[in-house]
């Protein structure tokens, strides 16, 4: 009896180290995922995930992580498939989870053009992550979109007051003045990096274009032409003059 009772026990600590190797090697394994999903790198990371998901076709997180991997590389229907599994398995998950689920649906449905939808799932979000700079960004282009850009100004100005430094969100709200009709207010955001050498050929672009519509077309010129080509730079420039012979 001591013989069989050392032997169970055996197997039972054998086993054991199996499980906790066989966890490790999980938890490595999504490790490497989420390096190659932020470094740019989302078909790795999706080669893993659905391996995965193989042994755990129901872990809420796993379905998010394939849904943010398959919005990164543009295959929105794939996006929305693993989400919306996602989303009927989260009533049990924590509401940080329940919110980038909702986020990363309603960016697909951007993508894809339901834009109502997509707004909807995105204020649904921003209900549950009102923090997350990211959801409010992609809350204000929804906004933006169906031009309610008062909105669409207000989200701006909340993705900002959370990432104060983030180009895109600066670029996005100069964009909801300019594309209201309020081009200096655009020219007021904008600048002050452009002086400094901060910019990118967006806000570079978007800049050109609220100094086109109040009228100076060289100053327009200027800026534009660090970015295009010869044929580009003429193209726009016929565009602005439009905007001069308006005012």
């Amino acid at each position: 009896m001591l013989v069989l009772t050392g032997a169970l026990t055996g197997c039972a600590s054998q086993s054991s180290a199996q499980s906790e190797e066989q966890a490790a090697r999980l938890k490595s394994d999504r490790e490497l995922a989420e390096v190659a999903l932020v470094g740019g790198r989302p078909d790795s990371a999706i080669e893993i995930y659905r391996q995965q998901l193989e042994n755990r076709p129901d872990d809420v997180e796993l379905l998010y992580l394939l849904g943010v991997a398959y919005n990164q590389t543009g295959e929105f229907e794939l996006a929305l498939h693993f989400l919306n599994k996602a989303k009927v398995q989260d009533q049990t998950a924590e509401q940080q989870v329940r919110g980038d689920i909702l986020r990363e649906l309603g960016r697909a449905k951007l993508a894809m053009g339901d834009i109502r939808q997509a707004q909807l799932d995105l204020e649904s979000a921003a209900e549950q992550l009102p923090q997350s700079a990211e959801t409010m960004n992609s809350l204000g282009v929804s906004y933006a979109l169906q031009q309610e850009y008062s909105k669409a100004r207000e989200a701006f100005i909340a993705a900002l007051a959370v990432e104060p430094g983030s180009l895109e969100y600066r670029n996005n709200l100069a964009l909801g003045w300019i594309l209201a009709d309020h081009p200096q207010k655009g020219i007021d955001i904008l600048y002050p990096s452009y002086l400094r050498g901060n910019s990118t050929t967006k806000t570079r672009q978007n800049l050109a274009l609220a100094f086109a519509m109040k009228g100076d077309i060289e100053a327009a010129k200027t800026i534009a032409k660090q970015d295009l080509t010869h044929a580009e730079l003429e193209k726009n420039l016929a565009y602005y003059q439009q905007w001069e012979q308006m005012l």
